[in-house]
């Protein structure tokens, strides 16, 4: 099990905006779900079931200009599928990360300034905070299940991955503050999650629909 209080501390670094933006700033939350699969090398998959499950975020956006900015974001999301591989069984991964992400936003007015559309696309480090690796074989009523990171683990998965998200979204503005978003997100891992080089590699691969809220504050 990863250490929950070093990728809390790490997590919080990204939202630390400076005070002379802290008054231009949004702040927003969201929630939704997520589909996740993985992307294997090295060994015959037959089939996959992409793993569903809930995500939450938080989000500190800083404009650079009228319709461009930054956009810093922590969230806690769920990775990983249920493979069946040939001649061997099913192979069930469950990660959980803490992600940080710092995302290009470029938005336009739809509706006069009520509603807009808006792009995102960056760079996002993820923390894991615990994995969990399920093998149910084929040939013999027998399940093992380990901690990922447990020393008798034949690939242990690295605490830290690294993935690019690119999405779309709308803003309905309820108040000249406040306003409702929805966000669609595309993401993929940059390199493989195990530790050690092997033949075999995997990588995230995931699609995210999120709805959320958000304030400006100045």
């Amino acid at each position: 099990m990863r250490s929950r209080r070093t990728v809390l501390l790490a997590a919080a670094l990204p939202l630390l905006a400076s005070p002379n933006v802290a008054a231009q700033v949004t702040l927003g939350v969201g929630v939704g779900a997520s589909s996740s699969e993985l992307i294997v090398t090295g060994v015959a998959v037959d089939s996959q079931e992409p793993r569903r499950s809930p995500a939450v975020s938080l989000s500190v956006a800083v404009p650079l200009s009228e319709r461009v900015g930054i956009e810093f974001g922590a969230g806690y999301i769920r990775r990983g599928s249920t493979s069946t591989l040939l001649q061997l069984g099913d192979v069930d991964y469950r990660i959980q990360y803490l992600q940080i992400s710092a995302l290009g936003k470029a938005s336009a007015p739809v509706i006069g300034q009520r509603l807009s559309v808006h792009f995102l696309a960056g760079p996002a480090l993820r923390l894991e905070t615990s994995c969990e690796r399920e093998a149910r074989l084929v040939l013999q009523p027998i399940t093992f299940l380990v901690e990922c990171d447990a020393p008798e683990a034949d690939s242990r998965t690295a605490a830290i991955d690294y993935a690019v998200l690119g999405g779309v979204g709308a803003r309905l503005a309820a108040t000249s503050r406040l306003g409702f978003r929805l966000d669609f997100i595309y993401s993929r891992g940059l390199r493989s999650f195990f530790e050690n080089e092997t033949e075999t590699t995997a990588r995230n691969r995931a699609v995210t629909l999120q709805a959320g809220v958000d304030y400006r504050i100045g």
